[in-house]
Protein backbone atom coordinates (compact mmCIF):
# COMPACT_ATOMS: atom_id res chain seq x y z
CA UNK A 1 0.00 0.00 0.00
CA UNK A 2 1.09 3.61 -1.18
CA UNK A 3 0.91 6.55 1.27
CA UNK A 4 0.97 9.58 -0.47
CA UNK A 5 2.62 12.92 1.48
CA UNK A 6 1.02 15.66 1.84
CA UNK A 7 2.45 19.08 2.92
CA UNK A 8 5.60 20.53 2.91
CA UNK A 9 8.87 18.79 4.08
CA UNK A 10 11.33 20.66 6.55
CA UNK A 11 13.61 21.27 3.64
CA UNK A 12 11.50 22.30 1.00
CA UNK A 13 9.98 24.94 3.67
CA UNK A 14 13.76 26.10 4.52
CA UNK A 15 14.79 26.37 0.62
CA UNK A 16 11.62 28.48 0.25
CA UNK A 17 12.99 30.48 3.00
CA UNK A 18 16.46 31.20 1.68
CA UNK A 19 15.15 32.38 -1.55
CA UNK A 20 12.83 34.67 -0.12
CA UNK A 21 15.41 36.04 2.48
CA UNK A 22 17.69 36.51 -0.90
CA UNK A 23 15.19 38.31 -2.52
CA UNK A 24 14.40 40.57 0.64
CA UNK A 25 18.04 41.53 1.08
CA UNK A 26 17.88 42.14 -2.80
CA UNK A 27 15.11 44.65 -2.58
CA UNK A 28 16.87 46.42 0.57
CA UNK A 29 20.24 46.74 -1.34
CA UNK A 30 17.92 48.62 -4.20
CA UNK A 31 16.16 50.60 -1.93
CA UNK A 32 19.52 51.64 -0.41
CA UNK A 33 21.30 52.30 -3.77
CA UNK A 34 18.21 54.52 -4.53
CA UNK A 35 18.59 56.59 -1.57
CA UNK A 36 22.28 57.10 -2.09
CA UNK A 37 21.85 58.20 -5.77
CA UNK A 38 18.95 60.47 -4.84
CA UNK A 39 21.35 62.17 -1.96
CA UNK A 40 24.01 62.60 -4.53
CA UNK A 41 21.62 64.43 -6.67
CA UNK A 42 20.37 66.58 -4.24
CA UNK A 43 23.82 67.46 -3.17
CA UNK A 44 24.96 68.13 -7.10
CA UNK A 45 21.58 70.57 -7.24
CA UNK A 46 22.86 72.30 -4.51
CA UNK A 47 26.26 72.67 -5.98
CA UNK A 48 24.74 74.03 -9.26
CA UNK A 49 22.56 76.57 -7.00
CA UNK A 50 25.69 77.56 -4.93
CA UNK A 51 27.30 78.38 -7.90
CA UNK A 52 24.72 80.07 -9.83
CA UNK A 53 25.47 82.22 -6.36
CA UNK A 54 28.85 82.69 -6.87
CA UNK A 55 27.60 84.18 -10.27
CA UNK A 56 25.05 86.42 -9.60
CA UNK A 57 27.43 87.96 -6.54
CA UNK A 58 30.06 88.70 -9.16
CA UNK A 59 27.41 90.58 -11.69
CA UNK A 60 26.01 92.39 -8.51
CA UNK A 61 29.56 93.62 -7.79
CA UNK A 62 30.11 95.13 -11.46
CA UNK A 63 27.49 97.28 -11.35
CA UNK A 64 29.59 99.65 -8.85
CA UNK A 65 32.91 99.24 -11.46
CA UNK A 66 34.07 99.90 -15.20
CA UNK A 67 36.60 97.18 -15.61
CA UNK A 68 36.71 93.06 -15.05
CA UNK A 69 39.87 93.46 -12.80
CA UNK A 70 38.02 95.80 -10.36
CA UNK A 71 35.96 93.11 -9.28
CA UNK A 72 36.64 92.47 -5.97
CA UNK A 73 36.89 88.43 -6.44
CA UNK A 74 38.28 87.84 -2.66
CA UNK A 75 35.70 89.61 -1.24
CA UNK A 76 33.33 88.56 -3.06
CA UNK A 77 34.53 84.47 -2.93
CA UNK A 78 34.77 84.88 0.97
CA UNK A 79 31.24 85.45 1.61
CA UNK A 80 30.47 82.79 -1.36
CA UNK A 81 32.20 80.16 0.87
CA UNK A 82 30.78 81.45 4.27
CA UNK A 83 27.09 81.37 3.44
CA UNK A 84 27.38 77.79 1.48
CA UNK A 85 29.94 75.75 2.74
CA UNK A 86 31.46 77.22 6.30
CA UNK A 87 28.79 79.31 8.20
CA UNK A 88 26.83 77.12 10.93
CA UNK A 89 23.36 75.55 9.55
CA UNK A 90 25.18 76.35 5.93
CA UNK A 91 22.88 74.28 2.78
CA UNK A 92 26.94 72.78 1.87
CA UNK A 93 28.45 72.62 5.01
CA UNK A 94 28.91 68.99 5.38
CA UNK A 95 29.09 67.75 1.59
CA UNK A 96 31.95 70.26 -0.09
CA UNK A 97 35.45 70.75 0.62
CA UNK A 98 35.65 74.53 0.78
CA UNK A 99 39.73 74.70 0.70
CA UNK A 100 39.38 73.64 -3.40
CA UNK A 101 35.84 75.35 -4.22
CA UNK A 102 35.76 78.83 -5.27
CA UNK A 103 36.02 81.37 -7.65
CA UNK A 104 39.14 81.94 -10.32
CA UNK A 105 38.90 85.00 -12.79
CA UNK A 106 41.39 84.97 -16.02
CA UNK A 107 39.98 88.47 -17.54
CA UNK A 108 36.28 88.69 -17.85
CA UNK A 109 35.95 85.16 -17.98
CA UNK A 110 35.32 83.87 -14.40
CA UNK A 111 35.27 80.17 -13.18
CA UNK A 112 33.21 78.89 -10.27
CA UNK A 113 34.50 75.39 -8.99
CA UNK A 114 32.34 73.45 -6.36
CA UNK A 115 34.57 70.05 -4.88
CA UNK A 116 31.63 67.42 -3.32
CA UNK A 117 33.49 65.62 -0.80
CA UNK A 118 31.69 62.61 -1.83
CA UNK A 119 32.89 61.38 -5.18
CA UNK A 120 30.45 59.67 -7.32
CA UNK A 121 31.85 60.03 -11.16
CA UNK A 122 35.18 59.55 -12.96
CA UNK A 123 35.86 63.38 -12.33
CA UNK A 124 35.86 63.01 -8.22
CA UNK A 125 33.16 65.72 -7.66
CA UNK A 126 34.62 68.17 -9.44
CA UNK A 127 31.98 70.79 -10.49
CA UNK A 128 33.00 74.00 -13.10
CA UNK A 129 30.84 76.71 -14.07
CA UNK A 130 32.64 79.35 -16.59
CA UNK A 131 30.81 82.90 -17.32
CA UNK A 132 31.94 86.11 -18.94
CA UNK A 133 30.90 89.46 -17.68
CA UNK A 134 29.89 92.21 -20.96
CA UNK A 135 32.79 94.43 -19.90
Amino acid sequence: MQTHQRGLSMVEALVALVILSVGVLSVAAMQLKSMQSAHSGYQRSLASVAALDAQERVWAAISHIEACQDVPVASIENAWRDAWFLAKGAPLRHSVNPGQSGIGRSGCQFDVTVQLDTPQDENGGRMEYRFLLPL
